[in-house]
């Protein structure tokens, strides 16, 4: 830092804003304690995201200008070195966090509106609500975050019209809902919503008055308020659409309103009082409606971000099926949304059987999802442990039962094949299981007992197959059974018959491609309304 005497300050210094378009306003140092930082109670509002809510404080004793860090987290420097508290001389730099600067020095009429302000003395007038005006501008094209723009806007009203008492008001989903107040500790701020000064002010899409002459409500009069004014929020909505609905005629939305108070009587609010309340309600309205769509954004991207992660999630879970000697396997899955509820498991067993299943959970999206991802731990378990087909679905039954919060219900096809050819099926009301033989016929396993999740004391029936080389069995979800062609007329299971009947002896992969766009066709090409998923084993033989 430079070594300056403190006694080269021969006028109060000011900090100026080192880039003209940020969020900070000039600060001119007059008093003992001066605070900084993004909260509306500072007595230096800087609406920028990386200065702290308390950022730092600067001290005029009328020869020495000291800044002081209040605890915040992207620290305070002068002349680029960071400070806990420092002497700051003319020409130094101080920087709040990674982004204001402000560059010491002493205070100058630069500026023909400064000048002015100067001329107009202590009296508020014209001059000094445009520069107040100004600078809200400047702090309110900067602020993102919405309630850093609705306290720029209410300490700005307060300032100007001198106020005793504020509120902003939104509109949301047709309810009014108070969102900043002065003095930050009322206890009560509902009044400003039911106010019927505020009433007349969004009928009428006005500023309006009451008090003095114009006789203040019974209500205002219980609470202590001699004058008092509503400004409306508006916003101009222009068609979106097709170009034949283009338009360049606007609607206008009232989307909330500020109002304040006086406890004094004085002088009236006058009529540049209200044109000046006018033109900040315009440009709060424009900010405001900005700061709810990033908002929106925000949220939109980070909730697209989670169902990101959880797509990957779920795609990891629906790995590969592992190939075996005796059999060629295939799997495809396809969500309807982002995430599903459809399963296929497949997993080599330690007497080196192959255990696979294909499932359905109610409903669609996240709920589907995170049983989906429940039940393929518990299948995985089960097989490790080397639980019999007959003893899988009782046990997946009462897990779900038990940890089953949203009552959801999962139906399921599942078989374990031998070296041998052996199969054991079971269907826990999942759509018919197609065991393609090598004469081109389709046998359907229908289910043998009820979906999984509900009944307690449920049992289930097992059938037990065997396979020829070159036969299959094809396990899918009624994404594909129900595909319905643009006339309503389903696919159904004969559908699935009828496709599978012209592909004795092909490969597993070759199967279900061929039932895939047997659907896809059917379908006319729209996308499918559920979850599509299929699983194909083809007995190969033990070579």
């Amino acid at each position: 830092m430079t070594t300056k005497e403190s006694s080269e300050w021969s006028h109060a210094p000011t900090l100026v804003p080192r880039d003209p378009g940020a969020a900070a306003a000039r600060v001119r140092v007059r008093q003992a304690a001066l605070r900084i930082g993004r909260d509306p109670a500072c007595d230096v509002v800087v609406a920028e995201p990386t200065v702290s809510r308390r950022h730092a404080q600067a001290s005029w004793d009328g020869r020495e200008l000291v800044i002081e860090d209040l605890g915040s987290s992207g620290g305070t420097f002068v002349n680029g070195a960071r400070v806990q508290r420092a002497v700051v001389h003319p020409g130094d730099v101080v920087r709040l966090g990674p982004r204001i600067e402000y560059l010491a020095q002493e205070e100058e009429t630069t500026s023909a509106l400064e000048i002015a302000a100067e001329q107009s003395g202590d009296n508020e007038g014209g001059v000094r609500h445009l520069q107040t005006l100004l600078e809200v501008a400047r702090a309110l094209n900067a602020a993102t975050v919405l309630e850093d723009v609705v306290h720029v806007v209410l300490q700005a009203a307060v300032r100007m019209l001198r106020a005793d008492r504020g509120c902003v008001i939104l509109i949301e989903n047709g309810q009014r809902r108070t969102v900043a107040c002065h003095p930050r500790d009322l206890s009560e701020t509902s009044w400003a919503a039911h106010s019927s000064l505020f009433d007349r002010a969004l009928s009428g899409r006005r500023v309006v008055h009451a008090g003095a002459e114009l006789s203040p409500s019974t209500t205002m009069v219980a609470r202590g308020a001699a004058l008092a004014v509503a400004a409306p929020l508006m916003v101009a909505r222009r068609p979106i659409g097709p170009a034949k609905d283009a338009s360049f005629v606007a609607s206008v939305e009232v989307i909330g309103g500020i109002m304040v108070e006086r406890a004094k009587a004085g002088q009236r609010f006058g009529s540049e009082d209200l044109a000046v309340l006018e033109s900040l309600a315009a440009d709060a309205a424009v900010a405001i409606d900005s700061a709810r769509l990033y908002r929106e954004a925000r949220d939109k991207a980070k909730i697209d971000h989670e169902m990101g992660l959880a797509r990957a999630i779920q795609a990891a879970l629906l790995r590969p099926p592992p190939q075996v000697p005796f059999a060629d396997v295939f799997a495809f899955s396809q969500s309807a949304r982002i995430v599903g509820g459809d399963l296929y498991n497949a997993a080599v067993r330690e007497d080196g059987a192959l255990a696979v299943a294909l499932g359905d959970v109610s409903g669609k999206g996240v709920p589907a999802a995170l049983i989906m991802a429940m039940v393929q731990g518990l299948l995985g378990l089960l097989h490790e442990l080397g639980q019999p087909i007959a003893a899988v679905l009782p046990a997946l039954n009462r897990s779900l039962i038990e940890h089953n919060p949203g009552n959801r219900f999962l139906t399921l096809g599942a078989g374990v094949l031998a070296a041998d050819g052996t199969l054991e099926l079971a269907n826990a009301g999942h759509c018919p299981l197609a065991v393609l033989r090598a004469d081109g016929t389709v046998q359907l396993v229908p289910p043998k007992g009820p979906i999984l999740g509900l009944l307690p004391d449920a049992v289930w029936g097992i059938e037990t197959l065997r396979l020829d080389p070159g036969e299959s069995v094809v396990f899918y979800s009624d994404g594909v059974s129900e595909s319905f062609a643009p006339n309503d007329v389903e696919f159904g299971v004969e559908g699935v018959q009828r496709t599978l009947g012209g592909l004795a002896g092909a490969g597993a992969e070759e199967v279900a491609q061929a039932l895939l766009q047997a659907a896809a066709t059917h379908r006319a090409g729209r996308e499918a309304e559920d979850d599509v998923t299929l699983l194909v084993v083809r007995y190969t033989g033990q070579g």
